[in-house]
């Protein structure tokens, strides 16, 4: 009786997993809001994946009043490591680069590094790492799908 509950119970919480969608360029197109810690200032942006290759991204103030928009490409990498139970696991990366209308010679490079968060976690909200050319920390954001 125990091994047919045991059994069951890993058949359904496996199955499972394999239902998460993963990140992919064609799924991750959309609205997003994202709020960031930058030492002691929050840092709330609206980001955009356009299609898959292009974003736009502009940050917005408390007060309402937002900074001019601007507009970049990404490529979504993989890169693969062995997880806690010794498991080959993928792991995502937003790899971006972007310019603004007053500035098109200043470029931006950031990394979103998503880890194993799946389309259905970006819909609930979920923390992602951002390390970025203009700071040489790496930022804890909280990203939803709007």
């Amino acid at each position: 009786m125990f091994k047919t509950i045991l059994t069951s119970a890993v058949i359904f919480f496996s199955a499972t997993a394999a239902f998460a969608t993963e990140l992919t360029p064609g799924n991750i197109v959309g609205r997003y809001n994202v709020t960031a810690k930058a030492g002691f200032q929050k840092v709330y942006v609206k980001f955009r994946v356009v299609n898959t290759r292009e974003f736009e991204i502009q940050r917005t103030y408390p007060d309402g009043h937002s900074d001019e928009e601007c507009n970049g490409t990404y490529n979504l990498t993989n890169s693969f490591y062995l997880n806690e139970y010794a498991i080959l696991a993928a792991n995502k990366t937003f790899k971006g680069i972007f310019t603004c209308p007053s500035d098109r010679n200043k470029k931006i490079d950031f990394n979103i590094d998503f880890g194993d968060t799946t389309v259905e976690d970006l819909v609930k909200g979920t923390t992602v790492t951002v390390t970025t050319s203009m700071a040489p920390i790496k930022l804890s954001a909280y990203v939803k799908k709007q």
